[in-house]
């Protein structure tokens, strides 16, 4: 049997203060806010729309989102990350957060005009837990809604895949990244190694399930999304293989819903 992505437990572990020393930095933080703004565009989302950030992690789009006016609910399962995304609204009415797992999300049906689902945030749990995550996307969307999903994607792992690199993330940290992949599975798995100005090390290995676009494509349909289209970038540029993955679809209405099919 191939390789698994990780429990939900060792996520747990991942997504703690160790996240925060490893992505928090102010470089990532000032590319995360013209995507989100860039994501809302993409989904539709009318002008002060409400709006679905799951998961949130510590409020990276979330936060630029509420300051432009959407009115932003961030989902996520880290108390640690969540903490961090409150500490930085400094008070403001919007973003408004949640801690849940995002398989059960603790939102009403049909309740948000857009979600997004930003910076690799499936691959988590495998191909049948992510796809009921999807299905609760959809379920908190109205008819008409749009969820935008941006993602590595197997094809573009394959392409430039490397086995170790390193890069700065403040505050004199080195963060060393080491990873092998299982093709036959589709799961990367990665070792992240913290190192401080003193020299202390600390690691955490998580492995994450690789989607092509056909597969999750696939995905959406099967949680119910309609009229999928890929593209490479948050602008709508071409998807290719060396291009990350966005994907946007459609939450149409049921017989349910009571209301004409609105176009998508």
């Amino acid at each position: 049997m191939g390789r698994r992505p990780s429990s939900p437990e060792t996520w747990d572990a991942f997504f703690s203060d160790f996240y925060l020393r490893a992505y928090a930095d102010r470089e990532r933080q000032e590319a995360a806010e013209a995507q989100a703004l860039a994501a809302a565009r993409l989904a539709g989302c009318p002008a002060g729309g409400d709006l679905l950030d799951v998961p949130c992690g510590f409020g990276r789009h979330s936060l630029p989102l509420a300051s432009a006016g959407y009115r932003v609910v961030g989902v996520d399962r880290s108390e640690s990350l969540l903490a961090e995304a409150r500490r930085r609204t400094g008070g403001a009415r919007w973003p408004t957060f949640l801690r849940a797992d995002y398989r059960k999300l603790p939102v009403p049906d049909a309740s948000f005009d857009a979600a997004l689902n930003l910076f690799t945030s499936l691959g988590y749990l495998g191909d049948e837990q992510d796809t009921r995550v999807l299905a609760e996307i959809r379920r908190a969307l109205r008819p008409g809604g749009r969820v935008v999903i941006e993602t590595m994607h197997r094809d573009l792992l394959v392409r430039d895949f490397r086995e170790q690199d390193w890069r700065l993330v403040g505050e004199g940290r080195l963060l060393l990244e080491q990873r092998t992949f299982d093709a036959a599975a589709g799961v990367v798995q990665s070792t992240q190694t913290l190192i401080d100005s003193t020299g202390r090390r600390e690691a955490r290995t998580v492995s994450l399930r690789a989607y092509t676009a056909t597969e999750l494509i696939g995905m959406l349909t099967r949680a119910g999304f309609e009229d999928a289209r890929c593209h490479g970038d948050l602008d709508g540029g071409p998807f290719a293989t060396d291009t990350r993955l966005v994907i946007v679809a459609c939450r149409t209405p049921t017989a349910a819903d009571g209301i004409e099919r609105p176009p998508c």
